[in-house]
């Protein structure tokens, strides 16, 4: 196959809907722009929230082509994405946990990493599970031979800890884009995920008034969590009704409770991060986007919703079959 095949081939499989949703984020982002830009001329926001808000808004016109072009490319892409998507978060986890000096310890989680791109590329779920035992057993073993009893079950716990958070489960994201669950559905509950960020910052600011887990993130407010709630779950259920009428995962019965479980989800994976980073000492795990922290800090809500959304579609399937969603809207 010429690489002009290779691009029509991807061209031709790309969904009109993933567009859409791609237009949307974009049109998002040049209205956080707009608005922060109007905002600081009108002297309602400080040169230092200025600056700050400017900086996440250039992050996240990087983060928006690097999170659909793989998505589009197909499963190939989206392997190759998570798989250097966990190798960076993994370096910054092992050097923020004291893991970094270990070789062996980052090779079995490596070895856990490219089992998981596998799993991706074969559509095999069941390979994706194994990854977690295997990079147990890999741990375990290797760790022994450094003859270092001292600090054993940590440096295992803390190993199969990163791996889980950067390998295990972000390898679901392959399996909302690819096979039946194709790169809509992924789109679509990345936006979503983290719509309910910026949902929850907004409402937080506005509403919050009482902290949601104060010793571990005293940001975090349950006017914040509620307001985010109610307004994903009415994108969820608008956009989800809009992207996937007539299907399993259109109706307002299953999206309403999705809406719901995904918020909850993404809070869930922004106070885990919150918990380890306090247990550590540390405000972010690295510097490497500037605004956000590191990519582990970045993806948080992302990562533990991944399964719970995974799970979802499974349960649905399990009731009435979603093989139509891959179908091209007229």
């Amino acid at each position: 196959m010429t690489p002009n095949d290779f691009i029509s081939s991807i061209i031709d499989a790309i969904d009109p809907r993933q567009l859409w949703i791609t237009a949307t984020a974009v049109t998002a982002l040049a209205l956080g722009w707009i608005i922060s830009f109007l905002l600081h001329r009108r002297g309602l926001t400080s040169p230092k929230m200025h600056h700050e808000l400017m900086l996440r808004i250039r992050t996240w016109a990087i983060i928006i082509p690097a999170t659909v072009i793989p998505i589009l490319i197909g499963p190939i892409g989206i392997a190759a994405a998570i798989l250097l998507l966990g190798y960076v978060c993994y370096r910054e986890f092992s050097r923020a946990a004291g893991l970094a000096g270990d070789r062996l310890l980052f090779a079995s989680a490596m070895t856990g990493l490219l089992v998981v791109a596998i799993a991706i590329l074969k559509h095999d779920h069941r390979l994706l599970l194994l990854s977690a035992p295997l990079v147990a057993v890999l741990t375990t073993a290797t760790s022994l031979l450094k003859d270092q009893p001292e600090g054993y079950l940590k440096r295992i716990a803390l190993t199969n800890l990163g791996f889980m958070l950067c390998g295990l489960w972000p390898g679901h994201l392959g399996f909302l884009g690819g096979g039946q669950f194709n790169g809509t559905i992924l789109l679509w509950f990345i936006l979503s995920i983290e719509l309910n960020d910026v949902f929850a910052f907004i409402s937080g600011k506005t509403f919050g008034r009482t902290a949601l887990c104060p010793h571990t993130s005293p940001g975090k407010t349950r006017g914040g969590l509620f307001g985010a709630m109610i307004l994903t779950t009415t994108f969820v259920s608008l956009s989800g009704f809009f992207l996937f009428k007539g299907q399993a995962l259109g109706t307002p019965l299953i999206l309403i409770p999705t809406g719901i479980l995904l918020s909850l989800a993404g809070a869930g994976g922004d106070l885990i991060l919150s918990s380890i980073k306090r247990d550590l000492h540390l405000k972010d795990l690295s510097n490497s986007l500037p605004g956000h922290g590191g990519i582990l800090d970045r993806c948080d809500s992302l990562i533990f919703a991944a399964p719970v959304f995974a799970l979802t579609l499974s349960l649905i399937e399990s009731f009435q079959p979603l093989h139509h969603l891959t179908a091209q809207l007229p």
